[in-house]
């Protein structure tokens, strides 16, 4: 093919679309979930005073419904949670008992960590309950070693500083949300940082996202590390050891039945 005619049909050619801050959160937001996935996590959750392990297998699907099975430590072994849509049953291994978690119960700590129940069955509040508005974007290279390892075509990113802001009619504990993603030229989204701010513009808490691998066709942070800001020296750490999507799950799975018998 002659040169000119290259050139004239590379220059034709349409750009990549680029993203609104909308898309940037919603893709970022869906990164470890999918239309649907299987799991397998240690959670570490760290005090100046003691350390506790707690090995997890979940199961999501359509970002509406989670299966939650807790494997260890031995006392809490069997610990089920099940969420559809909007309500949330635990089943308690040792007592043999469903208790349905009420609205009042949503903030409290789920395992003990520094994550609630809430941020389990709000999946998609960040997407559906807030207003976004970008306040930053810087372009910065990707190590090459890095992109290689990701299989990226470029290495370079767009990192975006996104500010949440509830809407009048959303029923959300957050006054603020400061949301940070990368935007990969190959078009692929990873989020990296989480900043929770009350109603009184106090920072309750930071997620931070990292150790991102190559799942398929998609980036997923397989570390996140949760810092709650009025408790220095406790941090919950969750390390994927296994994900994978796409994963065929019927609806039946999320039932109550199941639920009493986890995983039997």
């Amino acid at each position: 093919m002659p040169v000119a005619l290259l050139l004239t049909l590379l220059l034709a050619a349409p750009a990549r679309a680029e993203l609104s801050v909308r898309d940037i959160v919603d893709r970022a937001n869906k990164s470890l979930r999918g239309d649907s996935s299987h799991g397998t996590v240690v959670m570490t959750i760290t005090t100046p005073s003691w350390e506790r392990k707690v090995e997890i297998e979940g199961w999501n699907k359509g970002r509406r419904m989670a299966f939650i099975v807790v494997h260890s430590p031995p006392k809490e072994k069997g610990n089920t949670t099940l969420r559809r849509e909007n309500e949330m049953w635990l089943w308690m291994a040792k007592v043999e008992r469903v208790i349905k978690i009420p609205p009042t119960m949503m903030h409290a700590a789920w395992q003990g960590s520094d994550f609630t129940y809430e941020d389990i069955v709000k999946a998609d509040s960040i997407l559906a309950d807030y207003e976004h508005r970008q306040l930053e974007k810087k372009v910065e290279p990707v190590a090459a070693d890095e992109a290689k390892a990701l299989g990226l075509s470029q290495a370079r990113r767009a990192v975006h500083l996104i500010e949440c802001l509830p809407k009048a009619s959303a029923a959300v504990v957050w006054g603020r949300v400061l949301f940070t993603a990368a935007v990969y030229d190959d078009g692929l989204v990873v989020p990296l940082k989480e900043e929770d701010y009350s109603e009184r513009g106090e920072l309750v808490r930071t997620i931070e996202l990292s150790k991102v691998e190559r799942v398929r066709d998609r980036l997923v942070p397989m570390r996140l590390e949760c810092r709650p800001t009025r408790k220095p020296g406790q941090k919950t750490v969750l390390l994927y050891r296994g994900l994978e999507f796409d994963v065929r799950i019927s609806d039946s799975f999320f039932s109550l039945a199941r639920l009493q018998r986890g995983m039997k």
